[in-house]
């Protein structure tokens, strides 16, 4: 007797592993047809609240992951990029000025240093005037035509006039923490240099410097930020702001001879090899520097798109809600959990195509891609699935 009850004993145990097993490959096969089917999407209003409520964090995770790798594979470098509107050759000379006239602009333990007195010997324009910041200039003969003397006022201009004027296309600040005052050196750029309110900085302020690219470094004690400003426009291409916590020290005037983690050039100086490696110091300069505000700014993005995403889902649960409270609606039972349930499993199939953003030319929309396709879905289940003259799902 004893051993036919451990005998049924162990029947019943194969029993229940073989029902688990099957339970378990019935999920995953449900699972699976979510992906294009939605009235299973429909049909997952049956099951536990929590195993939505994974679905839709598993969902919103996989939907952000592009943007996530996106911001976090940006470089500071990437500032130089093409145009860079003779970045070359104007941070070279930057760097000879600063060589030439012995200025040091030490960074040392995440904060840069600067002899004011030191600063104004590289201040002064292409006239001998005395500036705050380094300019590097250069004249251009713009040639434009006006109207011949005596015409008529709707006369076609035909005469030739030729004017030589000077631009900057290169202007770099230092800014101490005192006349900051409080403010970051972007926005001290955006607030006061780019406005054209220093008066020492009146090139930026000239209507015709538009016509002109602007390249602009505003450095600081703890971190500086950079602008580009092309020809044409008076708004700025591209901006960067980084901080000296890369824990490298190294003077900014030896730029010129080797970069900054103290490798020497083999290139002459002030020839095109000599402008590449002073670009190519600067970008990895720039790069480092970038890293501590790249983190921050691609975790803040990362999160705030994470919350979209994941408000997206209780949306578009609650429009399903909404949709099926029809006084005669078939679907008017569905309460306002299995609203959310139904979005939350119709979630997986646009949060794996929003994987799409890895690629090249889906990367700058790689937000947006589920937002466009779960409101797609979501529309396409509500004119089929869930249609009010349609039989009641059970």
């Amino acid at each position: 007797m004893a051993k036919r009850k451990i005998k049924a004993t162990t029947v019943s145990k194969k029993d229940a592993n073989k029902k688990q097993k099957s339970g378990f490959l019935k999920s995953i096969g449900f699972f699976f047809s979510t992906l294009f089917s939605n009235p299973n999407c429909v049909e997952g209003r049956k099951k536990p609240w929590y195993t939505a409520l994974i679905v839709a964090i598993a969902s919103c995770f996989v939907a952000t992951l592009a943007t996530m790798v996106n911001y976090f594979s940006r470089s500071g470098a990437a500032f130089f990029d093409l145009p860079n509107y003779s970045l070359d050759t104007s941070l070279t000379d930057f760097e000879k000025a600063l060589d030439d006239n012995g200025v040091s602009m030490k960074i040392e333990n995440g904060k840069m240093s600067v002899n004011a007195e030191e600063w104004k010997k590289v201040c002064k324009d292409n006239e001998g005037n005395q500036k705050n910041f380094y300019g590097h200039y250069y004249t251009v003969n713009k040639v434009t035509l006006k109207q011949e003397s005596g015409a008529a006022s709707d006369a076609l201009p035909t005469v030739p006039t030729s004017e030589t004027i000077t631009y900057c296309d290169l202007a770099v600040y230092f800014v101490d923490n005192t006349t900051l005052a409080g403010k970051t050196t972007y926005q001290y750029a955006a607030e006061v240099i780019l406005k054209g309110e220093d008066p020492n900085f009146s090139i930026l302020a000239n209507t015709t410097s538009k016509d002109f690219a602007t390249n602009l470094i505003v450095f600081g004690e703890n971190e500086f930020s950079a602008f580009k400003k092309p020809a044409g426009t008076e708004t700025v291409n591209s901006a960067i702001n980084g901080k000296y916590d890369f824990g490298v020290n190294f003077d900014l005037k030896d730029l010129y001879k080797q970069n900054m983690k103290g490798h020497a050039y083999d290139s002459n100086a002030m020839t095109a090899a000599r402008r590449a490696d002073v670009l190519a110091s600067y970008k990895l300069f720039f790069a480092a520097a970038y890293e501590s505000t790249k983190t921050i700014m691609a975790w803040q993005y990362t999160g705030i798109a994470y919350a979209i995403n994941f408000g997206l889902v209780f949306l578009f649960g609650l429009m399903i809600y909404l949709m099926t409270r029809g006084k005669n609606n078939p679907f008017r039972e569905y309460k306002f959990i299995d609203g959310l349930k139904i979005s939350a499993w119709a979630s997986i199939t646009p949060a794996l195509l929003a994987l799409l953003g890895f690629l090249p030319f889906f990367a700058s929309f790689s937000m947006f891609i589920f937002l466009f396709l779960m409101g797609m879905r979501i529309m396409w289940m509500s004119t089929r699935t869930l249609r009010p003259y349609l039989p009641q799902q059970q």
